[in-house]
């Protein structure tokens, strides 16, 4: 048996759906400019080294933004989007490759 603690930390971290890095790194600027303040506030719980549970709301809106971030690229950005995750795939080794494109996003 689980305490309740334990519980909502591993159900909370269970997520519907993960992005991987690729995706993380395409919508990196994206991330930086819209979530800047859920950034802050994680990582203030962070720094104050709050349990996960404690820092749940921040975590939270954190998820949350990402996840709009990821949505508007999804529907607004296709193609450039698209053209990133592509060729960050294909140069695994060598990010560097695709700056242009991630600049155009």
């Amino acid at each position: 048996q689980l305490s309740s603690d334990i519980s909502i930390y591993i159900v909370h971290f269970k997520m519907p759906a993960v992005l991987n890095s690729n995706e993380l790194y395409s919508l990196g600027s994206g991330v930086n400019v819209c979530c800047n303040d859920a950034i802050k506030a994680y990582n203030e719980g962070k720094r104050d080294k709050l349990h996960p549970k404690d820092n749940k709301t921040n975590i939270d809106k954190l998820e949350s933004c990402v996840a709009a971030v990821s949505s508007g690229a999804e529907s607004h950005c296709t193609e450039q989007y698209g053209a990133l995750k592509s060729c960050l795939t294909d140069n695994k080794n060598s990010w560097v490759n695709c700056m242009d494109i991630r600049r155009n996003l």
